[in-house]
């Protein structure tokens, strides 16, 4: 097994003002870096903010999402840790700041803190998901809303509200630097697709840059040209003036200052931070300690229940066995970006399928939405269809997050097809997971798949387990807000009740994934491993 694959350092977040560059960066865990003056001290750090020439940090707390807004100094000053998710500020000066958090225990919501004082700026009982500040603060622009959100446009000056809003569809600013001019950018899928729009901030009329039938996710103008990003069937392609600037990979994090900065990834390159003027430079290196040969994925199409289903294929060839890999979200897709796991999958002889279930992302708004209140029903015949696909004699599944909960729903309810599995971070019973996991998460539940028991119960895992035939590996993180580690110990428990085998592990201090890169190592290593075993012969 070569290990090298999982010597990259991605970087995780940047920010840039006047030239200055920090960034968030995996090493042997997160650090912040100052480009060309060295590390700041800090622990679980995961994003950075420059306010002029200071430096603040957003950090975690043993991946609880607990987070706290720090300034930097010779040691982190906190501004705002209080016990509560603050995240996401939109600095005016270092006492003035917008952040969102989940304060009154319900759902995120959009605050300003001013010298102290916080005052709650959103509205109503949704979530505030995209935020976006004009410079120096006049205008305020935020989305809300579940599957439906709405932009609300806050005037600071004469203290007018405007609320951008079409019927069943999602709305949001284009990105952190969505003011232009006397306009607002803005995305909009209300036509079936993700589309870019402008909004005269003087009398509200609305302007469509681009529209296609292709999810846009990133706008700004840099140079009086605009600058977007724009899905390809898992390549998100960042296009400046209508011509791409890349042609495969994953581009996101737009961000201005006097050049064009993003990060991007490939198949045989994790995220690095690049900078674009005349030319496109890659300002940090992430795959200077990896070895490998990569294995560049292809798409292909197969039928689903009267769908057409598009998937990610590795392969080197003359495979006899392979590997279902299940992508996380679900409101997410297979991206054509590095994974250690799948290189490694393919280099011990598996042919890796990723399938962009119904409810993935990236294919409009309709597929977006063919899982509503279906979850665990015609995505996981999806999922067992693109084992088709492979075409091989053993077959083994894994899958992160709700990755995960499909595949413990593949192997008791599907329990002949798979040689082996590996659930990372799942959750197996609707009834504990919408009453444990954290606020926003449950008011998702709630829309996407309801609250009929009999329904909840016949897509609960947790009930079937006596069914399943494949070994069976279980990894969470102790500290897991989203999917609790109380999820898996649920499956340990029956388990050995039934008198049967499982292997798990638990990580401590670890929240929803793996952020101290000997646990991620470690997480990788044995999904790999346990698949090779018990998929043998």
């Amino acid at each position: 097994m070569n290990l090298s694959y999982l010597n990259y350092t991605p970087v995780l977040d940047f920010d840039i003002n006047d030239g200055r560059i920090a960034y968030v960066i995996l090493k042997d865990r997160p650090r912040v870096h100052i480009h060309g003056v060295g590390e700041v001290e800090i622990e679980e750090p995961e994003s950075v903010h420059w306010i002029g020439s200071r430096l603040a940090v957003v950090a975690d707390q043993g991946g609880s999402e607990v987070r706290s807004i720090y300034l930097i100094d010779d040691v982190p000053h906190p501004i705002l840790s209080d016990g509560f998710d603050n995240m996401n500020p939109v600095f005016l000066k270092e006492d003035r700041f917008y952040f969102l958090s989940n304060r009154d225990k319900e759902t995120i919501h959009l605050y300003l803190y001013d010298g102290g004082e916080i005052t709650k700026v959103s509205k109503g009982k949704l979530p505030v998901l995209g935020i976006c500040v004009s410079p120096g603060g006049r205008w305020v622009a935020y989305s809300s809303g579940i599957y439906d959100d709405d932009i609300t446009l806050v005037d600071n000056k004469t203290g007018e509200e405007f609320v951008l809003s079409y019927p069943e569809s999602e709305q949001s600013p284009s990105s952190t630097q969505c003011f232009t001019g006397d306009s607002l950018l803005f995305l909009s899928n209300h036509r079936g697709f993700s589309d870019i729009g402008k909004l005269s901030l003087r009398d509200h009329t609305v302007n469509w840059l681009v529209t296609s039938d292709q999810d846009k996710y990133e706008a700004l103008m840099w140079k009086d040209k605009l600058v977007y990003t724009v899905d390809i069937r898992g390549d998100i392609i960042p296009v400046i003036d209508g011509k791409p600037l890349m042609h495969e990979g994953v581009a996101r994090d737009l961000k201005v200052d006097r050049d064009l900065y993003f990060l991007a990834s490939t198949f045989d390159s994790s995220a690095d931070l690049f900078r674009y003027s005349a030319t496109l430079d890659r300002i940090t290196d992430s795959m200077k300690e990896v070895k490998g040969n990569f294995v560049r994925p292809r798409t292909v199409k197969y039928n689903s229940l009267g769908e057409e289903i598009d998937a990610l294929l590795y392969e080197r060839g003359n495979e006899s066995r392979g590997v279902v890999y299940i992508h996380g979200g679900p409101d997410y897709e297979c991206l054509n970006g590095y994974s250690a796991e799948i290189q490694m999958l393919v280099d011990v002889g598996f042919k890796v399928i990723c399938p962009n279930y119904r409810g993935s992302t990236g294919r409009g708004r309709r597929f977006n939405h063919l899982n509503d209140k279906d979850l665990g029903g015609g995505d996981l015949r999806d999922v067992v269809e693109s084992a088709k696909v492979l075409d091989v004699g053993k077959i083994a599944i894994t899958g992160a997050s709700y990755g995960g909960y499909l595949t413990m729903m593949a192997v008791t309810k599907y329990p002949e097809m798979w040689c082996s599995a590996a659930a990372v971070v799942p959750f197996v019973n609707w009834f504990t997971e919408k009453e444990k996991e954290r606020e926003v998460l449950r008011q998702y539940d709630e829309v996407k798949i309801g609250n009929d028991e009999a329904l909840l119960r016949e897509r609960s895992p947790i009930f079937f387990l006596d069914r399943i035939k494949a070994p069976l590996l279980i990894l969470a993180g102790e500290n897991d807000p989203r999917c609790p580690a109380e999820e898996t110990l649920q499956v340990v428990e029956e388990m050995k009740r039934l008198g049967r085998k499982i292997d798990y592990k638990i990580y401590e201090n670890e929240g929803h994934g793996f952020s101290k890169r000997e646990n991620l190592m470690d997480s990788v290593i044995r999904v790999v491993e346990f698949l090779d075993k018990n998929c043998k012969g």
